[in-house]
């Protein structure tokens, strides 16, 4: 009688095969399959109990005893008279038919290939029954071994083939395209790490796909969670090995991922990882990325330290969507050769994208997507750094910000909220939540869904950091070493634990047999350790741990008093005890801190090794958040300005360290006239709405805001804007008459000659201000005055605005600088004797759009022209060089269209690298992308980035929200109640959407509607039925229905002439300039006649101009690819 009800016999005559596993003591003998397959279960058990994909087993098991195995298991399938008797055959021994079926998809797979190449192994006939069987069995058998079965609810892929495919790793026959691409991108991305790679390269597979990659690569590392980050980080080192040819422990990877690799270098070269912008740090710290400030400033952009500044200094410029800032660091020490520390960027309102160069290197600038629509959800950990988005939460605490309320969250198990902490005033709609996820299997806001990880890993434990003490860098230190601890379910397993230094030399490993100390580690190196260090854990794939940490063994650091608050000049005078463990050398035990000091430098020595440490006593800081600017944490009472407050206001942050219950006293003509309570605390951080005091600053437009209703603690001081009366020049000196006797103000001189050039900061001093020699006789001045405060690093200020600043008549023009700088100042200031030979279009384009402002009477029609003569003239080096200028953001449409860049001939401007996106850079992207009409993935990814997913459809030949730019019954509405707008904004949830979205569009239009009034508007308007006639007129001979079906998508359902029409203007408008940049010549001569009427569209309302000219370029570029295309058909 059978073992098992409808299962085959063990043994039949002639049924018999041979059995060579190793450990047999009698090699050779001819066993039944029955047999043969106990044995196997029975060797490979263990095996699948220490891995986590039967990937890992591979090298272990030759293929000719897998495939064997198979064969045994074929026969018994066959002989199997019923579905249930096939099932048993099946499921009896799980190891062997995971492991020998995961083993047929790493070695046979081909496009497509996996169930005939398995049938034909086994020896079955591949049939649909046999597919569900045998795949129903797989997932089946995962469970009982414990490993992973990547049933993910996103997961579109085939049921069983893709789990498969995963578990095999992916198949050897596509490992090149996964090497392919994992080099390319190292190649391009500096610092990129593991983690950053599979969330780019997961989100690129769901989104627009890899040209030429076969699928298995693309779910495996869109659904390989954890393992396929692993996978990654062994395959930098691989890959790094492969280049330098050097020997790399034979456990990295399997000897097939070695194969591969060794060929694609041999036959192509493998590329060298891209060198940091900013020094040769680990790669982990050297690119800006996103952080969180829990109870703070909120959501950071933190700029990694500038190894190579001169004097420790560096200038970042930082953009933001549309807006842009110069950002200043400098080290603690000046003319110190400590690094230029990091710092951070307050991101104050939800934006879609980022981007950051070092000045004097804008060619190098690096992007970053932070709010995205089709994912908004941002995750991270308990340290405040981002967990990159498409990768697995942690199974523990973890912060977690989206648009929308708590309600919002979609969780599949359970989760705990642990706090709920507010937000900045512009990221009202937004949540911030810290959860417990250690029950959760998945979470969800909007589009968004995150997995928990499943599976136990290693984790390195890091002490609590010595408070008051970080890096130059601003890495907090630890005085103990780190915890090693190892997932209790794989202590059998084979684990590797190695301690690097910072450059990433390997100071020791530790290889783990069963059950060792993991901890050991700590005794194969010199002690005590000093330094930046990190510590890396390799077990079963997805299993491992890697940490980077600063440590000084036995360091503290001890203050009196514990926590200064505010006086007169600073901070409270403090001591620091500071100490550290035998061994150590401190340069300095006991630091003394005055009224003006917030920290010092101490450095500490051990075994060779060296660290600057930052002592920083703690200390009472106040900031301020508003709808239009932040300041960052202060030590000093803040100088705010009355009508700012009055107009715009937003809440004063206070930090005191301690749980404690802050007033905030308004005091007037020295006596308290209000008091604020704060709206919420966290951990000793108080915030006051000050909102509450505006009708107080009508009545007294000079306070101080206190903590004390005497008036001792003053935190910050508001005053009218006007700082000075009047200016008059002296030599070389400007006098300010009437001046406000205040500390720390400065006079910001922006040279009209020059206005290129940032702003002189110059101190005011008993009203007068020095002029640096380079604006002594250089022309008239804007002179902006300022209260700055010594210990918060301002954003330099941007050209003023009208009526921000006083303008001080001189003669002259700039005669410190380049030639091309001094030429193009005399030529404004009216000298012609110089030829100017344009080399930086950035300083042109700046000139360009401050013109107005540049004092230029009647000479500025001249002026303009001839710019826009040199403009047209270069018109690839200018569009490349427009975003990067001064111009504000939305003057960049009309000046395209001004200058006829907008319909310039860009036939030879295609570069080799796609030009950077940004959301202000968008249209001159656009354009330099599409310049050969034809868009490689890479462009098409960056434009997908910042312009949403309509990218895809509109390459496609089908605009997805084509008529989302129609006015409609909506828009009479709207023109009359102009509050609908910020309606349908909250009802998008303020996530910032791309710039050719459905949202972006009907805002865009929204804008039109609200300035249709305008009087630059007035002839566009008056005759928009004759200028839609003509460029309808022009299309149809063109004979392009893709472009006639964008305007007709426009056009208005019962109106034709009026306001209603204007946005089918823009439409044909940019479709016909366009099509004037192939050199159609009609559509040139008809775009010059309009350019005057567009270019004012394109400044009232330019969002609306710059979608439009975006998607013609698409839709006609388009269309000249098809046709390309079969010209090139009719060839063969």
């Amino acid at each position: 009688m059978s073992l098992c009800p409808g299962l085959p016999r063990p043994v039949w005559a002639g049924s018999t095969l041979w059995c060579d596993e190793m450990s047999e003591s009698a090699s050779n003998k001819k066993v039944s399959p029955w047999e043969l397959l106990d044995i196997r279960e029975r060797h490979w058990r263990p095996r699948a109990a220490t891995v986590s994909l039967a990937a890992e087993t591979l090298d272990q098991i030759p293929a000719h005893r897998r495939e064997q195995a198979l064969v045994a298991m074929g026969r018994l399938y066959i002989k199997a008279e019923t579905a249930g008797a096939r099932e048993r055959v099946l499921r009896r021994w799980p190891a062997v038919q995971v492991l020998a079926t995961a083993g047929v998809a790493a070695d046979h797979y081909e496009r497509g290939t996996f169930w005939p190449k398995l049938a034909s192994i086994a020896k079955i006939t591949a049939d649909p029954e046999f597919q569900t069987e045998w795949g129903e069995a797989f997932l089946h058998n995962l469970r009982k071994l414990g490993l992973p079965t990547f049933e993910s609810e996103q997961d579109a892929g085939t049921k069983y083939v893709g789990r498969i495919l995963l578990h095999a790793g992916m198949p050897t026959y596509c490992l090149r395209d996964y090497f392919r691409i994992l080099a390319w991108k190292r190649g391009s991305t500096p610092g990129l790490t593991p983690e950053d790679f599979i969330s780019w390269a997961a989100g690129r597979a769901a989104g627009t796909g890899f040209t030429n990659v076969d699928m298995p690569v693309q779910r495996f590392i869109r659904y390989g969670d954890e393992f396929a980050v692993d996978v990654a980080d062994r395959s930098f080192e691989l890959l790094d090995a492969v280049a330098s040819g050097w020997s790399v422990d034979e456990h990295l990877l399997p000897r097939r991922y070695w194969a591969v690799a060794q060929k694609f270098h041999d036959e192509r070269g493998i590329d060298r990882p891209a060198e940091s912008l900013t020094s040769h740090a680990p790669r982990s710290s050297i690119r800006p990325r996103l952080v969180l400030d829990p109870y703070g400033q909120g959501l950071l952009l933190r700029l990694p330290p500038v190894g190579e500044a001169p004097d420790g200094r560096a200038v970042w410029l930082v953009t933001l969507d549309e807006e842009s800032q110069r950002v200043s660091t400098e080290s603690l020490e000046p003319g110190s050769t400590e690094p230029a520390p990091q710092t951070d960027v307050a991101i104050g309102k939800p934006v879609r994208s980022a981007s950051v160069a070092l000045a004097d290197h804008e060619d190098l600038q690096f992007p970053l997507i932070v709010v995205d629509d089709r994912d908004p959800l941002l995750a991270f950990g308990d340290d405040g750094e981002l967990i990159p988005r498409g990768l697995p939460l942690p199974a523990h605490t973890a912060w977690l910000l989206f648009p929308g309320d708590r309600d919002a969250l979609r969780v599949s198990g359970s989760f705990q909220i642990i706090a709920e902490s507010p937000l900045p005033p512009r990221w009202d709609g937004f949540c911030l939540l810290q959860v417990d996820l250690t029950d959760a299997v998945s979470i969800a806001v909007g589009g968004s869904v995150r997995t928990v990880r499943k599976f136990e890993a290693a984790r390195i434990d890091l002490a609590v950091p010595v408070r008051g003490v970080r890096t130059t860098s601003g890495v907090p230190v630890v005085a103990e070493l780190p915890g090693i601890l190892l997932p209790g379910n794989m202590a059998e397993a084979d684990w590797e634990v190695t301690l690097h230094d910072a450059s990433g030399v390997v100071l020791a490993r530790h290889r783990l047999t069963e059950f060792a100390e993991p901890n050991a580690l700590w005794k194969l190196v010199p002690r005590p350790l000093v330094g930046s260090y990190s510590v890396r854990i390799r077990g079963p794939w997805g299993r491992g741990a890697s940490r980077a940490f600063t440590v000084v063994e036995g360091l503290s650091a001890t203050f009196t008093p514990i926590w200064r608050r505010f006086v007169q000049q600073g901070l409270q005078p403090a001591t620091a005890e500071v100490r550290a463990g035998a061994g150590v050398g401190l340069s300095h035990n006991r630091l003394e801190f005055d009224e003006h000091q917030r920290s010092q430098v101490v450095r500490a020595t051990s075994q060779g090794r060296c660290c600057s440490l930052v002592v920083t006593p703690p200390h009472m800081t106040v900031s301020y958040q508003s709808s239009e600017f932040s300041i960052n944490p202060s030590i000093r009472p803040l100088s705010l300005s009355c009508e700012e407050v009055r107009e715009r206001p937003g809440e004063l942050v206070l930090d005191v360290g301690v749980v404690a219950d802050p007033a905030l006293h308004v005091i007037a003509n020295g006596r308290s006239i209000q008091t604020l309570s704060p709206k919420s605390g966290r951990i000793g951080v108080y915030r006051f709405n000050l909102a509450e005091i505006a009708d107080t600053l009508g009545e007294y437009p000079h306070v101080s805001l206190a903590l004390s209703g005497k008036g001792e603690l003053v935190i910050a001081i508001v005053r009218p804007r006007t700082l000075f009366n009047g200016i008059r020049i002296e030599g070389d000196c400007l006098i300010l008459e009437n001046c406000a006797a205040v500390d720390d103000l400065n006079a910001y001189l922006f040279a009209v000659r020059a206005p290129w050039r940032e702003p002189a900061c110059v101190p005011v001093v008993d009203g007068r201000v020095h002029l640096p020699s380079w604006l002594v006789n250089a022309g008239p001045i804007y002179v902006m005055a300022r209260i700055d405060d010594p210990w918060v690093q301002l954003p330099v200020p941007d050209w003023p605005r009208p009526g921000k600043a006083t303008f001080v008549e001189a003669e002259g023009w700039l005669n410190d600088g380049t030639p091309e700088e001094i030429a193009i100042s005399r030529f404004l200031a009216g000298d012609y004797s110089q030829p100017v030979e344009v080399i930086d279009f950035e300083r042109l384009w700046t000139v360009r759009a401050l013109l107005p402002a540049l004092s230029l009477g009647q000479r500025i029609r001249e002026v303009e022209e001839a710019i826009d003569t040199e403009v047209y003239a270069n018109p690839a080096a200018a569009l490349a060089a427009l975003s990067g200028s001064e111009t504000p953001s939305e003057a960049i449409p009309s000046l395209m269209i001004r200058s006829g860049l907008a319909w310039a001939n860009l036939a030879d401007a295609h570069g080799s690298t796609p030009p950077p996106w940004t959301l202000r850079a968008a249209l001159p992207a656009a354009l330099l992308s599409a310049a050969d009409s034809m868009w490689s993935d890479e462009e098409v990814e960056a434009a997908v980035g910042i312009c949403g997913d309509a990218v895809i459809g509109l390459l496609d030949g089908s605009d997805p929200y084509a008529n989302a730019g129609r006015l409609d019954e909506s828009a009479e509405l709207l023109d009359r109640d102009p509050g609908l707008r910020q309606q349908f904004i909250r009802a998008a949830h303020l996530v910032p959407q791309g710039l050719l979205s459905e949202s972006s569009r009907i805002l865009a239009v929204m804008d039109f509607v609200l300035e249709r009034r305008n009087p630059k508007l007035e002839w566009l308007v008056t005759h928009a039925h004759n200028v839609l006639r003509e460029g309808e007129t022009l299309i149809g001979k063109i004979g392009d229905p893709s472009a006639q079906k964008a305007i007709d998508a426009r056009r208005h359902h019962t109106k034709e002439r009026g306001w209603r029409v204007i946005p089918a203007v823009s439409m044909t408008l940019a479709l016909a300039a366009r099509y004037a940049s192939r050199g159609h010549v009609p559509a040139t001569n008809w775009v010059l006649r309009e350019k005057r009427a567009w270019a004012e569209l394109a400044e009232v309302v330019p969002q609306l101009v710059t979608i439009d000219l975006i998607i013609a370029e698409l839709i006609i570029g388009q269309r000249l690819e098809e046709e390309a295309g079969k010209r090139n058909d009719n060839q063969y």
